[in-house]
């Protein structure tokens, strides 16, 4: 038994003052976080070929791995758990690894694939946010299924008060980067060029799209003003390039902390947040009729606007928070430790 706290061990891509779960945890029984972040503006991160940054980090951790004390190591997202089993190697001392916020947009192939299947064997768990990413995963790394669980995303809502409304008229929003289609979008606003749209997006996500004049384009707004802009929306307008995509989530539960009516594009991979006609309206992929006549609709029946932005809201406050997702993980520390 041990006589001392837990020592979890957390590997991330993300800077200070980000401290995972730390500061939600007071319980039982006691954890010791040690973060191991790998460094955001250095020169190493410029250099060509593999991530060095996380190489380092992960040589970093091993190191701290092998002087002992370490009970659990919990690595974050698909990449940076690769690097951390193959080169921190915690299966080698006996500590169990946790791989947490494991989600891809685009599936790994060819040598990569061969690489990851080898450094994932040896992971004892991973936290998805969907349930069909447990059996896509599990097929393509030839994996138990048993290993992935479904964690619902868990965050607070995006803002706390929208900064003063910029646009004037009604509008719809977009937000993203993620396995999007924009191109799906464009031809919307095309349908309808009385509404207004706004779409925040990344450099590359309207390339080669022709976009309408009532089409906006904004690229890489601070978070604040993104989410401002959906807070004072009218509704959220979210494309997905494909019918098993399971992207889109980020954005799905910050608008529906938001209370925002959503028209998204019907993926297996977020049908764990919403259910079309109670809390969002789903269409099918690359469909633009379908997706201007659910916009027209919520324009058009105001009272399906509210309640499904109501009911929206009510999910994300019950299945979608930060102390929920902070529980899972602490049941997952605490089963692969031997303390549950």
């Amino acid at each position: 038994m041990i006589d001392r706290p837990l020592c979890v061990a957390s590997i991330a891509d993300f800077p200070e003052p980000w401290r995972w779960i730390e500061p939600l945890y007071d319980g039982e029984p006691p954890i010791d976080f040690r973060f191991f972040r790998t460094p955001s503006s250095k020169w190493i991160n410029r250099l060509p070929g593999l991530s060095w940054g996380r190489i380092g980090i992960a040589l970093q951790l091993r190191g701290t791995i092998r002087r002992g004390g370490i009970d659990l190591v919990a690595s974050s997202m698909p990449r940076l758990s690769h690097y951390t089993s193959a080169i921190a190697r915690p299966h080698a001392e006996g500590v169990p690894h946790l791989a947490t916020g494991f989600n891809f947009t685009d599936l790994p192939t060819g040598m990569r694939l061969d690489a990851m299947r080898r450094s994932f064997a040896r992971i004892d768990r991973f936290g998805v946010f969907s349930r069909m990413e447990r059996e896509l995963y599990a097929r393509l790394f030839d994996l138990p299924v048993e290993r992935f669980h479904f964690d619902p995303w868990g965050v607070a809502p995006p803002i706390a008060a929208p900064l003063p409304r910029t646009i004037a008229e009604p509008y719809v929003v977009a937000i993203g980067g993620e396995a999007r289609d924009y191109e799906t979008l464009a031809a919307v606003a095309k349908r309808l060029p009385k509404r207004r749209f706004v779409a925040v997006v990344r450099p590359h996500s309207f390339q080669n799209i022709e976009a309408p004049a009532n089409l906006t384009i904004l690229v890489n707004l601070p978070w604040d003003q993104t989410w401002s802009l959906a807070a004072h929306a009218d509704a959220m307008a979210i494309p997905l390039r494909s019918s098993d995509t399971p992207n889109g989530i980020v954005t799905i539960v910050g608008a529906a902390h938001l209370g925002k009516a959503m028209v998204v594009t019907d993926s297996s991979g977020i049908r764990d947040y919403l259910t079309s006609e109670q809390n969002s309206l789903l269409v099918p992929v690359q469909d633009a009729a379908a997706f201007a006549a659910a916009i027209e609709r919520l324009w058009d029946e105001p009272d399906l606007r509210r309640r499904l932005g109501d009911v929206a809201q009510g999910f994300a406050q019950t299945h979608c928070t930060e102390e929920v997702s902070m529980r899972a993980t602490i049941r997952h520390i605490l089963e692969l430790t031997g303390r549950a």
